[in-house]
């Protein structure tokens, strides 16, 4: 199976219509994979055409005091592929650092930005980062100080394209006006569609942005694998995020079974169902789930097949527009620094 292109933004450039998520490789989702896994779940991403992937200098195992966990484990199989980097349209982010103490903090400085994008293109072993995000916008820090930093970067070669991470419409208009933000990151899922009507993605189309969803599929909530918090490993962030909280979790299952009867009807997956009624909803859209076993990742590519009916989208819009999700998307220090 080979996945369906789709263009990124406005660039002329193609890349896989699901992308991987790399995240859950190396942190936040229980113990970082093993690089064995590491190799087949990255060999089977580039059987199928998944050919963007994304990553960030943040994604180490709870508790480490290092960035570049992932990137090294990209790199690792960078270095074993060497065939496989050409055929890999690869984002990475920065704006996130650790204190030996262990505490994380923002850094959108331009003397980090600098910094930061050398030491991802040592840890990926790479000459140059296709698409380099700005993971949030510091408080402390202007959005256009990081962006010009990110357009340096550009010029002098080092990134192809700039993205932005959790940036509102204010943030994006500033950002914007000083480099062509080629990305928007963003999370988007049935429990989370706030940034299909808010502004976000009307910005983007008429932009020539692509819109990155990232927890296309709730953090894995929406496949209904999950139906306590006991379901997920004791250092799965999941289990301190508000919407997996007790009377929280128990409610937000509502949606979920909604979901998977729509799903039964189509002969899919309340996943697969998830990831292409986000594929519909406009070309921009580029969804980057993410997993750690290749069972879930074939069937999250296969999702790219699904055609939906204008009847069965407005039907997944109603469950989704009747729905209340409960509780926020992070804890309340971390929605701070989100776009909504």
């Amino acid at each position: 199976m080979t996945i369906p292109t789709r263009e990124f933004g406005k660039t002329g450039e193609k890349v896989g219509s699901i992308g991987y998520g790399a995240m859950g490789l190396a942190a936040f989702y229980g113990e970082a994979a093993p690089q064995s896994t590491v190799d087949a779940i990255f060999d089977k991403c580039l059987a199928d055409g998944v050919t963007h992937w994304d990553t960030a200098d943040m994604y180490s195992p709870i508790g480490s005091t290092k960035l570049g966990y992932n990137e090294e484990q990209i790199g690792a199989y960078f270095k074993s592929h060497p065939d496989a980097r050409k055929k890999v349209f690869l984002a990475t982010k920065f704006v996130n650092r650790i204190k030996e103490s262990g505490e994380r903090f923002m850094d959108g400085s331009p003397e980090w930005c600098h910094q930061a994008c050398n030491d991802s293109l040592r840890r990926l072993g790479v000459d140059q980062i296709d698409l380099y995000y700005a993971h949030r916008p510091d408080p402390q820090v202007d959005v256009t100080e990081t962006v010009k930093a990110m357009k340096e970067l550009k010029d002098q070669g080092k990134i192809r394209y700039i993205g932005v991470s959790e940036y509102n419409l204010e943030q994006l208009e500033a950002a914007n006006k000083i480099a062509h933000i080629d990305a928007i990151q963003i999370e988007i899922s049935p429990w989370t569609p706030e940034a299909l009507t808010n502004g976000i993605l009307d910005w983007s189309s008429r932009n020539g942005t692509a819109l990155i969803a990232y927890s296309p599929l709730g953090r894995g909530f929406i496949t209904g694998q999950y139906r306590s918090v006991d379901d997920f490993e004791q250092n799965d962030f999941r289990r301190f995020n508000p919407r997996f909280q007790g009377e929280n979790f128990k409610k937000n299952l509502e949606l979920v079974d909604d979901i998977k009867k729509i799903a039964e009807k189509k002969g899919a997956t309340a996943g697969q169902i998830a990831l292409a009624w986000l594929l519909q909803k406009s070309p921009i859209i580029l969804p980057i789930p993410g997993t750690k076993k290749e069972k879930y990742l074939d069937e999250n590519n296969k999702a790219a097949e699904i055609k939906l009916t204008d009847d069965e989208v407005a039907e997944i819009d109603g469950v989704i527009n009747s729905f209340k999700v409960s509780g926020t998307r992070y804890a309340k220090e971390m929605m701070s620094v989100c776009a909504f």
